[in-house]
């Protein structure tokens, strides 16, 4: 209930309703009216007809005023305090409601900010790695100077890096700001999981890891967007890779088959530093990193993670995370496998639309 303060400040601010109007009060008195007045005319009644008052009429007449008038003055009482209540209630509605416009006005002039900016930011880097690719092939081919080569294919990564950083930026902001759209096309599993493997082995190897290969007979053929879904596995294989050393990666695809329909489970897993217990609740937010002295040592931006989350409900499924410390991780990929012949009359369909 709203305090003597307050309520002092709400009846400065607005025209107090009359507590009358409320219907409850108004029976109320209505009661005590009429039965101290049918009371009173009974002890009239009696004594014009010269007979003595009788004691129900009497006790109606005094204990209608005496037990109802202060019900009355507690029944004001609450509903004085009902009328602040919804005062306070409908003035904290509006105040969260515009709250929530401008943190969504905000929110969309963010999105559309980093959208802007890592557009403007791509173009250079693009030229940058260009330019130092081409440099390398001089260096190769003994038009440069051997000695500048080790310096080209650090302004090479370094450019890639950053590159890859600013497209983190773009495809969150896009996200975030609901302009992203899933592309579907056909996808030949098994074809899609060797070239995820084969891309991913030089990078596992750095560390002098294995990358285990564990994939089903039946993967068959998906209906799913090929380019968010080889992001999404390549940023967790270099996840792995990242924080294991001398030890194990493994890539494991499975097809679930269900009554309402198949999903892919795809299960990426190291024998890596593992991950404590409290830090996987933030594991999926934005620039979240599991431990300041792990960032300083492996580096990263916190970024990865929270975006291949959101790119894996963006497909329609999810990203989860196990983990023990000292033992390794393991996270795993479920999306939505549409059915062979589904796959099949998507691909009739864009045929004739090609013809």
């Amino acid at each position: 209930m709203c305090g003597a303060g307050d309520q002092s400040k709400l009846w400065r601010a607005l025209p107090e309703p009359s507590w009358l109007e409320h219907p409850a009060a108004t029976a109320g008195l209505l009661t005590v009216v009429v039965n101290s007045a049918v009371g009173l005319s009974l002890v009239v009644w009696h004594i014009l007809v010269g007979e003595a008052p009788r004691a129900v009429p009497i006790t109606a007449a005094i204990v209608a005023p005496v037990v109802g008038l202060p019900l009355l003055l507690y029944l004001q009482h609450v509903i004085r305090h009902l009328a602040c209540s919804q005062r306070t209630l409908t003035q904290l509605t509006a105040q969260l409601a515009a709250a929530t416009e401008a943190a969504e006005l905000a929110s969309g002039a963010k999105s559309e900010f980093l959208a802007r900016m890592s557009h403007e930011l791509r173009t250079p880097l693009n030229a940058v790695i260009g330019y130092s690719e081409m440099l390398l092939e001089d260096a190769e081919a003994g038009s440069i100077a051997a000695a500048h080569a080790a310096d080209l294919k650090r302004i090479n990564g370094a450019g890639q890096h950053l590159l890859s950083l600013v497209n983190d930026v773009l495809d969150l902001s896009k996200i975030e700001a609901g302009r992203m759209a899933v592309q579907a096309q056909p996808i030949e599993l098994a074809a899609f999981v060797d070239d995820i493997a084969a891309a991913s082995r030089p990078l596992v190897a750095v560390k002098r890891n294995e990358l285990s290969v564990e994939r089903a007979a039946d993967l068959g053929i998906i209906l799913g967007d090929a380019v968010k879904l080889r992001q999404v596995l390549l940023n967790l294989l270099s996840n792995a890779a990242k924080f294991t050393e001398n030890g194990r990666v493994t890539l494991a695809v499975r097809r679930e088959r269900q009554p309402s329909g198949d999903w892919i489970s795809i299960a990426v897993s190291d024998t890596g530093i593992g991950i404590e217990r409290d830090m996987l609740a933030r594991l999926f937010t934005n620039f979240t990193q599991t431990d300041p002295a792990i960032a300083a040592k492996y580096g990263g931006t916190g970024l990865g993670l929270a975006l291949s989350r959101k790119l894996c409900r963006l497909m329609g499924g999810e990203l989860s995370a196990e983990s023990q410390p000292g033992r390794g991780s393991q996270f795993t990929l479920r999306v939505p496998a549409q059915s062979e012949s589904s796959v099949v009359s998507s691909q009739l369909s864009v045929a004739a639309a090609e013809n």
